[in-house]
């Protein structure tokens, strides 16, 4: 719990620029993947946390041209 409430109060905000914003979110996707695999009765919605925070970190790089090539 301390990782998770050291990451929310790192919380990007305006003008942060988009390579720390895209960094937060992977952290985020990996903490809340950890705590999915851990099991337990919130598994499924940790692990959908998870997911869509690399889903939106992956956004962000391909709008701001971070990623060269949209496939990889």
């Amino acid at each position: 719990m301390i990782e998770l409430t050291r990451l929310y109060q790192q919380r990007p905000g305006p003008g942060t620029p988009t390579e720390a914003v895209v960094a937060w979110y992977h952290a985020k996707g990996r903490i809340h993947e950890l705590i999915g695999r851990s099991g337990g009765p919130d598994s499924a919605q940790e692990l959908a946390i998870a997911a869509a925070s690399y889903e939106h970190a992956r956004r962000l790089e391909l709008q701001a041209g971070l990623v060269h090539n949209a496939a990889a």
